[in-house]
């Protein structure tokens, strides 16, 4: 029993965390980083749950996406690394061609610069979408 404490301890020790405060501030996204943060823009801010096990998208304004009509978007995180999530939204209905619900991972490549990628695709693809910290 204490053997496995020890070991469930150091494997989580060691385990990448994201960093929370990555998701600080006010973003856009846009398929260009030209004027990306010009007041035309959709803005959004994200958090993470204090359980780590949702994160919760809050945007400016309603818009109309895949998911439906919102302004909010909440997902479930199925996976962390220090600088991703691997996240399922709580509304998916897009399927994979394997027919499993789309995965997404939220990857930040930079301070303040985050890409999509879907989890099925091949490693290094990600979308056209660029998502820019405009303000803190």
């Amino acid at each position: 029993m204490l053997a496995t404490l020890l070991l469930s301890a150091a494997v989580t020790a060691t385990s990448p965390v994201f960093d929370e405060t990555q998701l600080s501030g006010s973003w856009a996204e846009s398929v260009n980083a030209n004027s990306v943060c010009d007041g035309t823009r959709r803005f959004s801010r994200m958090q993470l749950s204090d359980d780590r096990q949702k994160l919760a998208i809050f945007n400016d304004r309603t818009w109309v996406s895949k998911l439906g009509e919102t302004n909010r978007f909440a997902a479930t995180v199925l996976a962390e690394t220090e600088h991703s999530l691997t996240l399922r939204y709580d509304n998916e209905t897009r399927r994979t061609a394997s027919g499993n619900l789309v995965e997404w991972q939220l990857i930040f490549v930079a301070p303040g610069v985050f890409r999509w990628r879907e989890v099925h695709w091949p490693e290094g693809k990600v979308n056209g979408v660029v998502g820019v910290r405009c303000a803190l």
